[in-house]
């Protein structure tokens, strides 16, 4: 690692997931997502995140933590969708610090007195981030206006926000999920990288980790935008092995030769 990094005038690894949010690349699309995520919350209502596996979900839901008020606002966060209504709601109760009971009912009441303590005591308002939203099953889903219908001054004391794949959209149409998507009202998409953000994209990697000149060619990177369709994930992982490829080869650029062998090597990582 050492030898790659000297070899390339790094700092550290470019294309680490373990990125601080300052060293993000803002594109105009995260930027936008951003501003209207934040429009949601401080206009007390919810939204729904969607965008394809790898496109920078993760890192808009960290750039909102960081500009987030902490003494206004109290963030949960769950991710394990997979489960049932009864234990959802367990498993909210237990990241927000509360006697995780047997019975749905006692969880649900739980969870909506502590939503209600938060608002009316301490005046914070609650914001739920539940991410892999497209893997939660119906039933959960529906319970889910439920927290919405909590209100002081005809405004909502939760802000709910919903990330998943493009697939969630889809299945917020149900008939039976009319309540729910009724107070969910703003719609988040995030693309993929077009090829001239890509470029943008890897030079910015590169330049945050320390690199000074330009290591990836103009054709590299054309390459790397058609093999990977923009998503910043696979970009990550491409250029990663497009690196380790060029030094074995003691090339100090990375053209589209070096490209096209990280690409085999990848494999179904990139697809």
């Amino acid at each position: 690692m050492n030898k790659l990094l000297s070899t390339y005038g790094l700092t550290r690894e470019p294309f680490t997931k373990d990125i601080a949010p300052p060293d993000m690349m803002q594109t105009e699309q995260l930027q936008e997502a951003l501003q209207s995520l934040k429009a949601a919350i401080e206009g007390r209502s919810s939204a729904v995140v969607t965008g394809d596996s790898g496109c920078g979900k993760t890192c808009l839901l960290r750039a909102l933590e960081e500009d987030l008020p902490q003494g206004r606002y109290r963030l949960h966060y769950t991710h394990n969708s997979t489960v049932n209504r009864r234990d959802f709601y367990r498993q909210l109760s237990i990241g927000m610090g509360l006697e995780p009971h047997s019975s749905f009912a006692a969880l649900h009441s739980s969870v909506s007195q502590h939503i209600q303590e938060l608002a009316s005591q301490h005046k914070l308002r609650v914001i739920l981030v539940l991410d892999e939203a497209h893997l939660l099953a119906v039933q959960v889903l529906e319970q889910l206006h439920i927290l919405c219908n909590f209100e002081k001054d005809s405004k909502p004391w939760l802000s709910l926000i919903l990330i998943g794949l493009p697939d969630l959209r889809e299945t917020l149409k149900r008939n039976v999920l009319a309540s729910l998507t009724a107070r969910v009202p703003m719609r988040i998409h995030i693309p993929p990288l077009d090829a001239d953000q890509v470029k943008l994209y890897i030079r910015h990697r590169m330049n945050t980790a320390g690199c000074r000149r330009e290591v990836f060619s103009d054709d590299a990177l054309l390459l790397m935008s058609k093999a990977t369709g923009g998503i910043m994930r696979r970009l990550d992982v491409l250029g990663d092995h497009c690196l380790v490829i060029a030094l074995k080869a003691k090339s100090n650029i990375v053209d589209a030769a070096v490209v096209q062998k990280a690409i085999q090597a990848c494999g179904e990582a990139i697809q």
